[in-house]
């Protein structure tokens, strides 16, 4: 282990944005813990990565489960004594308008894209106040900025997300913390159907693209604090 590597810890790894996320930090020297609820898609991503000469660790973690969360905070902490960078990116959703959206189907969404925010950051800011030193970076979306139909559910918990957020920055930007919030546009991703992803693959940005951004804004001087950026396609929204 290098002595200048970043220990980073992404949630929502095992495809799109996250599986992105992954190739481009652990590409770039960062120890990578990528999690996931589904083990199988993250020992695929592990094992093309490894073809590819990149090494990441990966660890089942369901971020709607509490005690996973736990249990993967700690052993991460327990293995390298910090975690350096924690990457909120899992996320869910759905395109139902509001009367035809099932409770539990929001719930899960906000479960997903909201709560685990509150749940991931709380397991690991401990450890990084200690140390004066720690990133957060969301990813969270578009429609936390504008209104889009059929996604209720998705934009409520963006939204959500976002102020959590916000309101935790202003709590710790004295402590040496770093809380980013990236709102992406459409990223040609598994979130959308294969029917879509086809229909608007040229307006749809790449997760390599957002992925390599992200990075980017990891790697900023201490003298700079990102606290929120907006990427979109060329051509704008993209209404289903």
């Amino acid at each position: 282990m290098k002595n200048h590597s970043r220990i980073v810890w992404m949630t929502g790894a095992s495809s799109g944005i996250g599986k992105a996320l992954a190739e481009v930090f652990a590409g770039a020297g960062d120890i990578v813990i990528a999690t996931s609820r589904r083990l199988a898609a993250l020992r695929s991503v592990q094992k093309q990565l490894r073809r590819a000469g990149i090494h990441c660790e990966v660890k089942l973690c369901d971020v709607k489960k509490e005690g996973d969360i736990q249990r993967t905070a700690s052993s991460i902490l327990k293995r390298y004594r910090r975690i350096d960078i924690l990457i909120n990116n899992a996320g869910v959703t759905s395109f139902n308008e509001f009367l035809r959206t099932p409770t539990n189907e929001f719930d899960d969404i906000l479960s997903t894209n909201l709560r685990s925010l509150f749940l991931t950051s709380k397991s690991v800011l401990p450890a990084m106040l200690r140390k004066n030193r720690g990133t957060i970076i969301n990813i969270l979306s578009y429609a936390a900025k504008t209104t889009y139909t059929k996604s209720a559910a998705y934009s409520t918990a963006k939204s959500g997300a976002e102020a959590l957020m916000n309101v935790l920055r202003a709590e710790v930007r004295d402590r040496g913390m770093k809380i980013m919030n990236v709102y992406p546009g459409a990223v040609m991703t598994p979130m959308w159907t294969r029917k879509l992803r086809k229909r608007y693959s040229k307006a749809m940005m790449s997760p390599l693209d957002v992925a390599t951004l992200v990075y980017q804004l990891s790697v900023q001087p201490d003298s700079v604090h990102v606290e929120e950026v907006i990427v979109r396609p060329p051509s704008g929204d993209l209404q289903v």
